[in-house]
């Protein structure tokens, strides 16, 4: 804490000598949990002090009362904390950071840490870091403890990673990763990653290879695209053999890309893939292709297994975007896939569409229908979604969705309820505000960024969340 009152010290002198560019980003979110009779509010406030080659910032949390279904040790998490700052010199080749601050080595194998606020992810690193930017070379060192979502440090983790562009259409990197007395894991003190990229006209390769220390197995993600006038093909492959990186307190230094599908909507999410970097092997096939102005399909197919060939997710999905002239555009689409962490085989269908009503206002539906079924008792069962929102841009919106499922049919199968409805309005003021109401019932499912989810349980009550930028 002593180290977090000298950055604030340090950035009200700064203010106070210099005239400079302050910036400050404040995101509330209340919840009126009416089924728990349980009131949360949270808010985070980020400022950020810039001033030629200097910036300084801070963010300051609370959490009043922690979630329990996010943190579930709450007596773990202060209520109110300064939970990131920092002092950042940039200036012609040189970047340097002391505080808290994100890095990424390579496509994240060795190292990727970030802040995900819909996941409840922060896993930043307090330390320092130097990076240096030349024309044909980069290289970072980095030195600091990660965060864990109480935010808890233990270990001190160094590293350092160098990329060369030898040629206009070749890069060669490296990068080393070590861990300074490990507490938890014994043997996990350290790895090295070579990594390749190759371009050229309209082809892309790329190539990473990791090698821990505490294993013999190497492990590997290959990325090929290619692009043509209508279309572009991306292929990537993976092969992750005990690659995961560990704290005392089970965080992971390295996140390697999952090789699934992103989804937007909500019933593509209810089976998704998380991602185990210690047995994994599969890839990931994604074709685009633009026949006219008006016309778009994708085609994504991934599988997944572990290193004794036994499935545990592969997914089939196929949609098609038509702009209709200037005010109409739909997206149909059908996905399919297995997932072993439920054992069950899901089809689901969605029909989205936006008609522009004028220049300002939108209406937009979304009808989605999955049938899923276990394969172990095979048990089957349906889930309906259903969304209209009406929007006036850019200030207001309004949304009614509702979900049902059939599940609660199914025999040792207690379901409390098997019908949700909620409401939402948004509202958006002094272009850089954002008012956002939610009431109703939402059924319970996943949120998911590149293989990490989070779960939220089912919903009854009231929720607010407001933005405010300035």
């Amino acid at each position: 804490m002593n180290f977090y009152k000298g950055v604030l010290i340090l950035l009200f002198l700064c203010v106070q000598a210099l005239l400079a560019q302050i910036s400050v980003r404040n995101q509330l979110e209340f919840t009126h949990w009416q089924s728990r009779d349980l009131d949360i509010l949270e808010n985070w406030t980020d400022v950020t002090y810039q001033r030629d080659w200097l910036q300084i910032g801070g963010r300051f949390e609370i959490n009043e009362p922690p979630d329990p279904t996010i943190f579930p040790q709450d007596t773990l998490l202060k209520r109110h904390e300064l939970t990131f700052a920092y002092a950042r010199i940039r200036h012609r080749f040189l970047d340097v950071t002391v505080g808290n601050y994100y890095a990424m080595f390579g496509r994240g194998l060795t190292l990727r840490t970030y802040e995900d606020r819909n996941l409840r992810v922060d896993n930043n690193l307090l330390g320092a870091k130097v990076a240096l930017h030349f024309k044909k070379l980069k290289f970072q060192a980095l030195s600091g403890r990660m965060r864990d979502k109480y935010n808890r440090r233990k270990e001190w983790l160094s590293g350092a990673d160098v990329e060369l562009k030898a040629s206009r259409s070749f890069k060669i990197g490296t990068s080393y990763l070590y861990q300074h007395n490990p507490q938890y894991f014994k043997d996990q003190k350290g790895m090295w990653s070579a990594r390749t990229n190759f371009t050229h006209d309209l082809f892309d390769l790329y190539t990473e290879v990791v090698k821990p220390q505490w294993s013999p197995a190497f492990s590997y993600y290959v990325a090929v695209s290619t692009y043509g006038d209508k279309w572009n093909a991306l292929l990537e492959l993976k092969d992750y053999n005990r690659l995961s990186f560990q704290n005392a307190y089970l965080m992971e230094y390295n996140a390697a890309p999952s090789l699934t599908r992103e989804h937007a909507f909500s019933l593509l999410n209810r089976h998704p893939h998380f991602l185990n970097q210690n047995d994994e092997r599969g890839y990931q096939l994604e074709v685009n292709y633009n026949p006219s102005m008006e016309m778009q399909f994708v085609f994504n197919h991934s599988q997944t297994f572990t290193h004794d060939r036994r499935r545990i997710f592969q997914e089939y999905y196929l949609e098609m975007t038509h702009y209709w002239k200037e005010n109409f555009e739909y997206h149909a689409l059908v996905d399919w896939n297995f997932d072993f962490s439920t054992n069950t085989e899901n089809i689901t269908a969605i029909f989205d569409a936006i008609y522009n009503l004028t220049r300002r206002d939108q209406l937009h539906i979304s009808i989605q229908h999955q049938h899923t079924k276990n394969k172990l008792d095979l048990s089957e069962y349906d889930n309906e979604l259903a969304l209209i929102e009406y929007s006036r841009s850019p200030w207001v919106s309004f949304a009614l969705v509702g979900e049902y499922t059939n599940k609660y049919q199914i025999r040792n199968v207690q379901m409390d309820r098997h019908q949700w409805l909620y409401g939402q309005v948004s509202f958006n003021f002094w272009k850089n505000q954002r008012l956002s109401v939610l009431y109703g019932t939402r059924r319970e499912g996943f949120i998911c960024v590149g293989g990490i989810c989070r779960y939220e349980p089912e919903f009854e009550g009231l929720e607010i969340k407001l933005t405010n930028r300035f």
